[in-house]
């Protein structure tokens, strides 16, 4: 198989067996050469490692089966994939396709934003199972969803870019490799609390026009582009869309669909208010909305940009990192003493800056205990001995950019 060419934080290996160490052949104007090893273990090493895959060792459900935790020898923890035949998914029935398919893919790539291949076992009377990096703070959605503490705006921003790198760095590919399954299940959070795109079991490599024109749409309802209802119209377009459900996901703290909502489409509910310039309602009421207009607004657009009707008009990922890239430079991943960020202000007439901030209430009497209500209570403005300047004119003038076009469909 033709090694591909390919940017910045990929790289390409081809898989033997055992443990295999191939130099990689690939363009890269800021890498050298480098070596991913892929180890081939027998069965009964792996069913070892999960207790012959117990339930305890059950991680969740992938793409084409069970995810189970593994304790290789030496003690490293992976994630060993295993075959089913019972999991669903959108139009597609063969599992082991699947499975060799993310093999295929993930056996020639390798990037710090991705959920990297560790190993596998051959073609055999069992089936192959796939052994994978293990992510040891869970899912996207387990962290928006599940999680008593709410991930504040700062972390979130910066979980969207890196999922935007992942994507960016797929489609950055020659030719691009399309995940056509984004969402938030298959976003992991490694030990550092660093996104990472996995399960690529539906992955296309746009290298084979045969293949691309005879494989059938798929995909996870809700994340699924509009568009993309025949062979024919795939695209990088269709990750865009789905990162764009994503988004509105990280926002709103709502799922892509939820059948307790009216409308239950995460699109159908947010995109009216964004066009009508209702940013605040559509934020996550369990945290206090992010202070700056600018982030809030600017959040809410590149979303509406994502899911635009018309997928010529989306933009690419690269783009969406570059947006993003400047969000989380104004919106830091921890605040410190009540501030957005400390770094991007100086007080104008020497004494220390305020960090109080007057919440107003529904009723409007003004309140510093910091409580919010998340209907009824409107953003805060700095109290009038707090002023600042602030020194990042430069993010600010090209994110006002991207908000200049009031259409987003």
């Amino acid at each position: 198989m033709g090694y591909l060419s390919c940017k910045a934080e990929s790289a390409i290996s081809t898989a033997n067996s055992h443990t295999t160490s191939k130099k990689l052949n690939y363009h890269s104007e800021n890498e050298k050469e480098r070596t991913i090893k892929i180890q081939e273990f027998k069965y009964k090493e792996l069913e070892e490692a999960t207790n012959n895959f117990s339930e305890q060792k059950l991680l969740g459900r992938g793409s084409h089966g069970l995810v189970y935790k593994g304790v290789l020898h030496g003690g490293r923890l992976v994630a060993i994939k295993k075959p089913s035949r019972t999991a669903q998914r959108v139009l597609i029935s063969d599992r082991s396709n699947e499975v060799d398919n993310e093999f295929d893919i993930l056996s020639k790539l390798q990037s710090p934003r991705l959920v990297n291949l560790v190993g596998f076992t051959k073609n055999d009377s069992q089936d192959r199972l796939l052994v994978v990096e293990f992510m040891s703070n869970g899912t996207l959605y387990d962290v928006l969803h599940s999680n008593s503490r709410v991930p504040n705006w700062g972390r979130r921003i910066k979980l969207a870019l890196q999922t935007a790198k992942a994507l960016d760095t797929l489609h950055s590919l020659n030719p691009p490799v399309i995940h056509r399954d984004v969402k938030s299940a298959n976003v992991l959070i490694d030990r550092s609390f660093n996104a990472r795109l996995g399960d690529f079991g539906l992955a296309l490599r746009c290298v084979d026009d045969y293949r691309l024109r005879s494989t059938p749409p798929a995909g996870t309802m809700g994340y699924l582009d509009p568009c993309y209802v025949t062979p024919d119209n795939l695209s990088t377009k269709t990750d865009v869309f789905s990162f764009g459900i994503l988004l509105l996901e990280i926002i709103s703290g709502r799922k892509a669909i939820d059948l307790g909502y009216s409308p239950p489409s995460i699109v159908d509910w947010a995109i009216p208010l964004i066009k009508i310039g209702k940013f605040l309602a559509i934020y996550d009421p369990r945290i206090m909305p992010p202070r700056d207009a600018l982030v809030r607004k600017q959040l809410a657009v590149i979303a509406a940009k994502c899911v635009r009707s018309n997928r010529d008009r989306r933009p690419t990922m690269k783009e969406v990192v570059e947006y993003l890239s400047g969000l989380h430079k104004l919106v830091p991943l921890h605040s410190w003493n009540n501030f957005a960020n400390p770094c991007l202000m100086v007080e104008t007439v020497g004494r220390p800056v305020e960090s109080r901030v007057l919440q107003v209430n529904s009723k409007g009497k003004g309140s510093e205990d910091g409580k919010f209500d998340g209907e009824n209570a409107k953003v805060g403005t700095p109290l009038k001995d707090s002023r600042r300047v602030y020194s990042d004119l430069g993010y600010r003038s090209k994110l006002m950019d991207v908000i200049n076009e009031s259409e987003f469909h």
